[in-house]
């Protein structure tokens, strides 16, 4: 007999490439027959949980990357070229998405960005959903900011990089998922790696405060390796959110 699936609530952090270590540990989650009743996610993480609460299990979502390309789309190049085609993840998402507003979604998804007038975390749950995607993973500098409603949006990871504030007082049981480790610093790091590491620390503190108001916070171990730009090694940072959470499961089953 197969176990009656369990619904819990999913929070999906942002991370750049080690996003995709959530569509592991949601892996490991499926295999015990534990699937997401809500998700709510930023950045790279809103754009695994836009494909999830569409309806597609985290098998489909990865045959959807290796058709595409996207990880070969979203690798940093040069400053000429410029770093994650978002155009391509919206082309994407445009053609493989089933539903096209997210009050429509068989799973409900609140996506966070960041207001970048006021600093402000917005939390969309109504009106297009590609739109809000995009705003959630526009890293400033790197993209233009994305015009929701005349009011210019950008990484939601910036205001908040573990979005719990959509489910308190409304689910219980949180399930919060973070990829962005913050790894000891490395005097030897280049551009990139000092790149990645400002941005963790200037949002670490709230996600220290967060995890507090999950009753299980996943980080998986061995992320800190990889950096945020890099796309071409996705198939790893799958398979370390996969065994880490199958482990994790296997020690403390979810009740």
């Amino acid at each position: 007999m197969n176990p009656v699936p369990i619904r819990r609530p999913f929070v999906l952090s942002g991370g750049g490439a080690r996003g995709y270590a959530h569509l592991g540990v949601l892996k490991a989650f499926e295999e015990q027959s534990i699937f997401p009743e809500v998700i709510a996610a930023t950045s790279a993480g809103s754009i695994a949980a836009a494909f999830i609460c569409d309806g597609y299990n985290t098998d489909e979502v990865r045959q959807i990357f290796k058709l595409h390309k996207l990880g070969l789309s979203m690798q940093w190049r040069n400053w000429s070229s410029g770093f994650l085609s978002l155009k391509k993840v919206e082309q994407v998402l445009k053609q493989t998405l089933r539903h096209t507003t997210l009050e429509s979604l068989p799973i409900p998804l609140y996506i966070t960005a960041t207001n970048f007038v006021t600093g402000e975390q917005a939390i969309f749950d109504k009106g297009p959903i590609i739109p809000a995607v995009l705003a959630a993973s526009s890293i400033p500098l790197l993209f233009q900011p994305v015009m929701i409603d005349n009011v210019p949006y950008v990484d939601g990871g910036l205001s908040g990089n573990l979005p719990v504030e959509p489910l308190i007082g409304e689910y219980r049981d949180i399930i919060g998922v973070h990829v962005n480790p913050l790894t000891p610093y490395n005097p030897a790091g280049g551009f990139l790696s000092n790149m990645d590491r400002t941005l963790n620390m200037a949002i670490s503190e709230r996600v220290l405060k967060n995890k507090l108001l999950c009753s299980r916070f996943i980080e998986p171990e061995g992320l800190g390796e990889f950096g945020m730009f890099e796309f071409n090694r996705l198939e790893k940072i799958y398979m370390i959110g996969l065994e880490y959470a199958r482990h994790l499961l296997e020690e403390y089953p979810e009740k």
